[in-house]
């Protein structure tokens, strides 16, 4: 597991993450797991908050988007947070399989808790890794 060294991060609750920066339009994707969870607990139809992707791989969906952000955003505040997806719950980091033993890292720097808070330990990029790896198996 390569992970980044001497970062530390304390979510700001800015709800950048959620949605289009000047700099980047965002792709919240989403798990078919994932996209069923949200539908039977909220109750509503995929088609209302997901767009099916023609892709293979693990995300089938992309979150839809209402000026630029997330539809489940409301004031810097996601309304199905205990049911938000992998992909949410681990910004500012993301992993990346680089073969079939190694992961790798990497830390977005338009995030702006990088740099505040306490450090993020080895300990944390393996949480993180369990995390998306039981996701990914439940898809």
């Amino acid at each position: 597991m390569h992970y980044p060294k001497d970062v530390s991060f304390e979510c700001q609750r800015c709800g950048q993450c959620c949605g289009d920066i000047s700099r980047k339009k965002r792709k919240i994707l989403l798990l078919k797991s994932e996209v069923k969870r949200i539908a039977d607990i909220t109750g509503l139809r995929e088609e209302g908050f997901a767009v099916k992707l023609p892709a293979n791989g693990p995300y089938r969906y992309m979150m839809k988007k209402k000026g630029g952000k997330c539809v489940f955003l409301e004031r810097n505040s996601c309304k199905i947070y205990p049911l938000r997806p992998i992909i949410c719950r681990t910004y500012p980091f993301s992993v990346e399989k680089t073969s079939s033993k190694d992961y790798l890292f990497t830390v977005s720097d338009e995030c702006p808790g990088i740099g505040l808070g306490g450090a993020v330990e080895e300990d944390d990029f393996k949480r993180i890794l369990g995390e998306a790896q039981t996701k990914l198996k439940s898809r």
